[in-house]
């Protein structure tokens, strides 16, 4: 049953389980990847994305709830969008370096400690919550400038 003050569609919860799977496959990419395995590539590109996808995240709960225009202004949500399109320059560079690197030089993904390869997939990930940093701060930022201007 849908709550007073709530946006409630099933889009809406799909958006917020794969935004919440995003963090917490981050969260324990970066532990596994960083201090069991050694590979601080992978580890802090899966760091990065875990923050992007909390933002996303953040957002999405942010509108369901009804508060979004109570935390965020046009401009904190442009400066989201631009944060957004920065990591995802660094990013894509980052994952098409990785990858390049590891198939010109005929690396290997085993042992992961070395692997070029699982920096270039988590930089890929980056890359990906960079795209829904960038699109869904813009889609609030729009929002919010139709529904809460005063002319």
């Amino acid at each position: 049953m849908a709550e007073e003050g709530q946006i409630v569609s099933c889009s809406m919860k799909m958006k917020i389980f794969t935004s919440g799977l995003g963090v917490i496959l981050g969260c324990i990419a970066f532990f596994v990847f960083t201090f069991q395995f050694g590979n601080y590539h992978a580890g802090l590109w899966a760091l990065l994305s875990c923050a992007l996808a909390s933002i996303v995240l953040h957002q999405h709960l942010l509108y369901r709830n009804l508060q979004l225009q109570e935390w965020h202004t046009e401009h904190s949500l442009a400066a989201l969008r631009n944060l957004g399109i920065l990591t995802g320059l660094a990013s894509s560079v980052a994952s098409i370096y990785y990858v390049y690197t590891a198939v010109s030089e005929h690396q290997p993904t085993y042992p992961i400690r070395d692997s070029y390869l699982l920096g270039g997939v988590w930089a890929f990930m980056t890359f990906k919550w960079s795209v829904g940093t960038i699109y869904y701060s813009h889609k609030y930022k729009t929002i919010l400038a139709r529904e809460y201007s005063l002319f």
